[in-house]
């Protein structure tokens, strides 16, 4: 059995541990990869491991969270996808099988207003770029103003980090 590459377990445990109803966000997805390596990372490269490297038997999909006023990712089966309105998506070189899907409501005028994926893509890029440039790579709850805002990782978010780093290493 092949092991599932760092991005994969990152989004996956975050839900399987409690932390999300859905998966995390790209910014954070960002701040865990880069930590991992220790460097900066290509967030249009990361974009393109997801979509043309997908897990087997899986697909990612770009949803909105409503909890957290944010686009998220999550893993799911892919014999799931027609449990969902994807509106659009791309697949790995050289398959018909959908690797990276992006829902209705994440698309809507409301959200991040886009009609292909093409622009979805470049919209979150955009996006991600915006507070990993500064940073930034976890929402939390702001103490003074109650209201949640992209920040440096958490002693949490670090732990959770490491602890995803080692499964995937012994794996």
């Amino acid at each position: 059995m092949m092991k599932n590459p760092f991005w994969f377990n990152i989004i996956q445990q975050w839900k399987l541990m409690g932390k999300g109803q859905y998966g995390v966000t790209f910014p954070f997805l960002m701040g865990a990869i880069a930590h991992k390596n220790s460097e900066k990372t290509d967030i249009e490269s990361v974009f393109q491991l997801i979509i043309n490297e997908p897990v087997d038997g899986y697909y990612s999909e770009v949803r909105w969270c409503g909890n957290i006023d944010e686009p998220v990712v999550s893993i799911k089966k892919i014999e799931d996808i027609t449990k969902v309105a994807i509106k659009a998506s791309f697949s790995a070189r050289s398959s018909d099988t959908t690797s990276l899907g992006f829902t209705e409501d994440l698309m809507s005028f409301f959200h991040l207003d886009c009609t292909t994926a093409d622009e979805c893509l470049s919209k979150l890029i955009s996006y991600t770029e915006k507070y990993v440039s500064n940073g930034q790579f976890s929402k939390e709850l702001n103490r003074e103003t109650f209201e949640r805002e992209f920040t440096v990782f958490s002693s949490d978010d670090i732990k959770f980090i490491e602890d995803i780093r080692a499964l995937t290493d012994k794996n």
